[in-house]
């Protein structure tokens, strides 16, 4: 009954179509966002998985480790010259659900990545993500960006 309610005054307000417009624009936005983070990473583009983030954004990473705060401490995190570069060969990223309220988005969704890094190839064959996004300057950012996985899933083996 509130549905329709809603539905009946939505229609008659007028607003339906475009707030149904808005908000798919705003999901395209979103799933273009999630898979530019990985097209970067695959890229090897430091500078553009960075121009993804706010400044003020937040990693928490799996398995419980600290959250990184910042755009400084992320690319120290990701991007440290004191150590080899990590290189992402494969990424398939499905956003799952997206929500959007105003000018924050959610994104949750499932991946498999491939990274290699200082000899070894590591493969995650599936996990979770949460992204949330803000919207700044009529661009979607990545406010603060979560994932989990099992590590007794990972496959790890020397780079030949």
């Amino acid at each position: 009954m509130k549905s329709t309610i809603s539905a009946l005054l939505i229609a008659a307000l007028g607003i339906g179509p475009l707030v149904l417009a808005d908000e798919d624009h705003d999901k395209a936005a979103l799933r273009a966002l999630d898979q530019a983070y990985a097209t970067e990473w695959i890229e090897g583009d430091a500078d553009g998985v960075m121009s993804l983030f706010t400044e003020d954004a937040t990693l928490v990473p799996h398995h419980g480790d600290a959250p990184i705060k910042g755009h400084k401490a992320i690319r120290d995190f990701w991007f440290n010259p004191n150590y080899p570069p990590t290189v992402v060969p494969e990424w398939r990223r499905e956003s799952v659900e997206i929500f959007i309220s105003g000018d924050m988005g959610v994104v949750r969704g499932r991946a498999r990545l491939v990274w290699e890094y200082d000899g070894t190839r590591t493969t995650i064959p599936e996990g979770n993500y949460v992204m949330i996004a803000v919207r700044e300057d009529e661009e979607w950012r990545i406010r603060l960006h979560t994932w989990n996985d099992d590590p007794r899933k990972w496959v790890r083996e020397p780079i030949n």
